[in-house]
């Protein structure tokens, strides 16, 4: 499939031992952590477009690719968080709520991350700050690299907080929230198995583009996750209090 578009892929094999020690915390499994060693793994290359496999590119990567990266070890969105997650900031010890940024769409400067060291202090921070992890290698990106990350424009990881956070504009900017929102470039579908648009529960803006896309592929036909009774009548609640509020219901997953 990847061949008849004109592309090339290649596996890159990473051993288990290379993730020992780093902390583990639910479906944050051994493979969240293998971005952390791309510079090393990938001596070559000096720039990456890293993306999270919940994540459909939905217009041209030009713009992103050729953003100047000198001098920043990564181009990334900021995060936009539930409010009972603010206390993360403090935490980490970042500044404000606008250092943290989402990791599911990286830019990688991996030529200024090699000469500066980067997946060792990655390592180092992951081991030793592990108590502080609760988005164990999100958290670590942020915390060790984030003193030199572009922002980018929430159109470039239009995630689900970006599409639906009624609060995101006081994060991003409300004109940045439109623009994204109008124009994404990357819709990413960060978040619990709910979220993704394979689930029954999930009713998020152009859960379709997956479905178009699905079609495209070897594999065309799709198990629907999550139908249950409970969750039926859940969303048949849910329906029901959208329309009562007058707001758009989706066709859904089914």
């Amino acid at each position: 499939m990847i061949e008849g578009a004109g592309a090339r892929i290649d596996f890159i094999c990473i051993p288990d031992e290379k993730m020992a020690g780093l902390a583990r915390v639910g479906h944050q499994t051994p493979p969240t952590w293998y971005r952390i060693f791309l510079p090393e793994l990938l001596p070559d290359v000096d720039t990456i477009l890293y993306l999270d496999c919940d994540c459909i590119v939905v217009d041209s990567l030009r713009p992103l690719w050729e953003t100047d990266l000198r001098g920043h070890y990564l181009g990334a969105v900021t995060n936009v968080f539930e409010p009972f997650y603010l206390e993360r900031i403090e935490v980490l010890g970042l500044p404000a709520p606008d250092a943290y940024f989402n990791a599911g769409v990286l830019l990688l400067n991996l030529d200024l991350m090699r000469q500066d060291h980067c997946s060792q202090a990655l390592l180092e921070y992951a081991t030793t700050e592990r108590d502080k992890l609760m988005w164990v290698d999100q958290d670590t990106l942020v915390a060790v690299l984030g003193g030199r990350r572009l922002a980018l424009h929430p159109r470039w990881n239009c995630m689900n907080s970006v599409m639906h956070f009624a609060w995101a504009g006081d994060t991003l900017g409300a004109y940045l929230v439109a623009e994204a929102r109008r124009n994404p470039g990357i819709r990413h579908f960060e978040g619990p198995p709910i979220c993704k648009p394979w689930h029954y529960m999930c009713e998020q803006s152009m859960q379709e583009v997956y479905f178009d896309h699905r079609r495209e592929t070897p594999w065309p036909r799709v198990r629907i996750e999550g139908v249950s009774a409970r969750n039926v009548a859940s969303r048949l609640v849910r329906r029901a209090r959208a329309r009562m509020a007058g707001r758009p219901v989706s066709a859904g997953a089914i």
